[in-house]
């Protein structure tokens, strides 16, 4: 399933989208414009502004201006994280382009990465939604609590499945349940329904994450415009790694180690023939299946409708994307 068809439904809506990131994220200091304008524009899926817009339309016809203000302030704080990310993680690639600290360095990139936090807060009081502004307080938090467990936990080769699935929750999963949320709570919908889409969030969010850990050892770098094996040598333990820990013999297991422990390049080939041979690439990829299933059984409370289609059609392309 391509993901621009399933956008299509929402042609104007992402238009809409398109020209008010651009007109928000204007200032009087050059160096934010030209920040912003680069992450803005450098390739995005747009999945939370396209989950958070599927979500209001189970609901009463809503303020068109707020679900569009909505998705502005969920894109803003993905920018920022992904500006503090690469900082972070020292990445020099993302979405086949420069990253902004490379370009104007870490200061710089954290600092705007700062203005698009504050001014996605803005734009909350604008909407003047308790419940928004508590669903984004809370997310946003506990999006920084996950940046701070994966930076405690870089080279941790004793890194379990289960602290790593709390890691990837907080750190990537929370902002698309959020994004289903506020798409809810924008339509007015009940709250049962609201409950479900934002569950439907989670889960999928879980398992984008996870096809990412996927396409980081086994997929195509034309496809997904990242070197393979990033993470190993960024020091993150993902799934893939934790799975053949444990399922490799103690000759395999010792290449492992000191492939994240000393950040060896030379190693990444012999790492993917390790993952392949104890099938960890299989694994994940049941992973994946397991949290789409998930996700799609939040739905069945749903009505059946267009909308509904579509996020059936958005799972399934989280599932099997290549890029």
């Amino acid at each position: 399933m391509e993901l621009e068809a399933i956008k299509k439904i929402l042609e104007n809506d992402l238009s809409k989208l398109e020209s008010r990131l651009k007109t928000r994220s204007k200032t009087n200091v050059k160096l934010i414009n030209k920040l912003s304008e680069h992450i803005i524009s450098s390739g995005g899926k747009r999945l939370r502004p396209t989950l958070l817009f599927l979500a209001a339309r189970f609901g009463e016809k809503s303020s068109y201006n707020k679900a569009v203000d909505a998705s502005v302030i969920v894109e803003f704080i993905h920018a920022a994280t992904l500006l503090h990310d690469d900082v972070v993680d020292m990445s020099e690639i993302r979405h086949s382009q420069d990253t902004a600290n490379t370009i104007w360095g870490n200061k710089g990139a954290v600092l705007v990465g700062d203005f698009l936090y504050s001014r996605a807060f803005e734009i909350i009081v604008e909407i003047n939604d308790t419940e928004i502004y508590e669903t984004l307080a809370l997310t946003t938090n506990t999006i920084a609590q996950g940046e701070v467990m994966q930076l405690m936990n870089i080279k941790n080769t004793q890194l379990s499945e289960k602290e790593y699935m709390e890691i990837i929750y907080r750190k990537t999963a929370i902002l698309f349940e959020a994004s289903a949320k506020i798409g809810s709570i924008i339509g007015r919908i009940n709250s049962e329904n609201i409950e479900s889409l934002a569950k439907f969030g989670l889960h999928l969010g879980l398992a984008y994450q996870l096809r990412n850990d996927f396409l980081d050892y086994f997929g195509d770098t034309g496809s997904t415009g990242k070197n393979l094996a990033e993470d190993l040598l960024e020091g993150k333990v993902t799934i893939p790694i934790i799975h053949s820990l444990h399922n490799s013999d103690k000759k395999e297991k010792l290449v492992i180690e000191q492939a994240i422990r000393e950040n060896d390049i030379s190693l990444i080939t012999p790492i993917i023939d390790i993952l392949k041979k104890s099938k960890s690439d299989i694994y994940i990829q049941e992973k994946i299946t397991e949290q789409t299933n998930i996700a799609l059984s939040f739905l069945s409370s749903l009505p059946e409708c267009i909308y509904k289609e579509k996020l059936i059609e958005l799972a399934f392309f989280c599932q099997h994307r290549t890029t």
